[in-house]
């Protein structure tokens, strides 16, 4: 009979090695899937939304376009640069011939305001102004000046005697500007502008009049146009008028980074994909989001099925291959008891792999533990049992973060209240799933002392509590001597220092084991 189960024994450890190997490709080869699928998606849904955004770009660009040409019109009109051409050399006689110019400016200039791209618009100023050299005001559509502010920034924006698009926040939309120079006419003496053609624009809906994309009523796709004003952006509705600052939005990040996919908060609160495509001769960008959770919902979804049967499968495994380790340790139970740490040690390996793929750097910070806490238990003179449960305790501790959201764990900022309870509901779901599994250490009443450690409560004495002081002096060690993106590592000087004052405080036993190890800690 000894025979037999010497052999089940063997064979078991075997078959228990062969599939812990097995569960832990299968843990890395379904994240590696996950991963690839989601990226996948992502780069589908930057093509899509590059895609979309043809038509509202199109629609920009026609639109300056029909601008532009239309103070350009107005800039290169004869009778436009004969009558400026005449004011800029000053003091000419007023003859018929210069009323007459005059009196066909003010016709030309009040046409213009009754029709064509800069009539008057509801909801913001709009109209065409005629300047001197000198900028002064010599014909405006009726109701039209333009300030003095918006002459000065179109000046300085100048480029080959015109300039514009320039946005400018009017109310609760946005007005475009536009500037031409008028050159003189031959024979004066003179190479500078005789004066400047000035037009603005109230974007409304007419700008966007037939525009839509076949991704919005699907997905809620938005198309927006991000304007700087200001050293800020301003934003345009695509289908409604809508004027917002950009700042530290989703759209902000997409319009600064033009072609990249950004995931972020959008204006509407919702985490969402932003692209931005460049208007080509401006400084405009065309936006396109769509939710995140919209976007991703089908990958997401089949991400969230196949980690949850994985982690039903290997939990499954778990049970089952520790039971077999107990029926074993009947028999052999010394040579049982060394597989069933082996084993131990690969579930924790396993599952620190797991959350290393959520919170990068969380498997090597907690193999950190479970060695300093095996270290200080060896060094405290405690039984193979005690040391063996401060090891994989130690290794054990942050699994909780399993069930906590990736954007808690990688956070950089201050936890709100409702926030750190989630990392104590993870580690209370952890300590359930635990305590399901046969064991013979005591792993989950360790870990639940550690856990009200952690929360600032005292605890008894007995090898239990003892084990728990350890793994959390030695969680908090191993934190304080790894660098962050805030701070340095701390020494092992400071450290010792800082456990000093750790509330509880720390069993003499139990300092004494970590200060003698610290200080020979090179």
């Amino acid at each position: 009979m000894g025979g037999f189960a010497a052999a089940w024994g063997r064979r078991g450890a075997w078959l228990g090695v062969a599939v812990f190997v097995a569960a832990m490709v299968l843990v890395v080869a379904a994240f590696r899937i996950a991963h690839n699928e989601r990226a996948f998606e992502l780069d589908r849904w930057a093509v899509r939304l590059k895609s979309a955004s043809a038509e509202p770009v199109g629609m920009v660009n026609k639109w300056l376009s029909d601008s532009r040409s239309a103070v350009r019109a107005v800039a290169v009109n004869p009778t436009v640069q004969i009558y400026l051409s005449q004011n800029a050399l000053g003091g000419a006689a007023v003859t018929p011939e210069s009323e007459a110019q005059g009196a066909f400016l003010q016709s030309y200039i009040a046409s213009l305001g009754a029709h064509g791209p800069f009539a008057a618009q509801r909801g913001g100023q709009a109209g065409i102004a005629i300047l001197d050299g000198r900028r002064r005001l010599v014909s405006a559509t009726f109701g039209y000046r333009p300030s003095s502010q918006t002459i000065a920034a179109l000046m300085a924006r100048m480029r080959n005697a015109e300039a514009g698009p320039l946005a400018t926040a009017a109310g609760n939309g946005t007005q475009v500007s536009f500037l031409a120079a008028v050159r003189p006419i031959q024979g004066l003496p003179t190479a500078a502008p005789v004066g400047y053609v000035v037009a603005e624009r109230h974007l409304d809906k007419s700008f966007w009049s037939a525009a839509s994309s076949p991704l919005a009523a699907d997905h809620g796709h938005e198309s927006l146009i991000a304007a700087p004003h200001a050293g800020e952006h301003s934003l345009v509705g695509l289908s409604i008028e809508r004027k917002a600052p950009l700042v530290n939005s989703g759209e902000d990040l997409a319009a600064r980074n033009p072609g990249k996919l950004e995931q972020a908060v959008g204006l509407d609160g919702r985490v969402s994909l932003h692209l931005a495509v460049p208007v080509s001769g401006t400084d405009w960008t065309v936006v396109e989001s769509v939710p995140t959770a919209n976007a991703l919902a089908g990958v997401d979804a089949r991400i969230r099925n196949l980690l949850t049967i994985l982690l039903l499968i290997l939990l499954a495994i778990i049970l089952g291959l520790l039971l077999l380790w107990r029926h074993v340790s009947a028999v052999q139970q010394a040579a049982a008891r060394e597989s069933g740490i082996k084993l131990y040690r690969s579930v924790a390996e396993v599952l620190l792999q797991a959350i290393d793929q959520r919170d990068p750097g969380a498997a090597e910070h907690s193999r950190k533990v479970a060695n300093l806490s095996r270290a200080v238990a060896l060094r405290m003179g405690l039984s193979a049992a005690d040391t063996d449960t401060a090891e994989l305790a130690g290794a054990l501790m942050n699994v909780g973060k399993l069930f906590v959201p990736v954007p808690l764990l990688t956070k950089t900022a201050a936890l709100e209240k409702d926030e750190a309870s989630q990392f104590a509901l993870g580690a209370t779901r952890w300590l359930d799933i635990l305590g399901d599994a046969p064991m013979d250490l005591p792993l989950v009443p360790v870990l639940r002392d550690a856990y009200r450690l952690g929360r600032g409560d005292s605890l008894g004495g007995g090898s239990e509590a003892r084990i728990a002081y350890i793994i959390v002096a030695a969680n908090k060690a191993v934190a304080l001597m790894s660098p962050r993106a805030y701070r340095m590592a701390h020494s092992p000087q400071e450290t010792l220092e800082m456990l000093r004052n750790a509330q509880p405080p720390l069993p003499q036993t139990v300092w004494s084991a970590m200060t003698q190890l610290l200080q020979a800690y090179k």
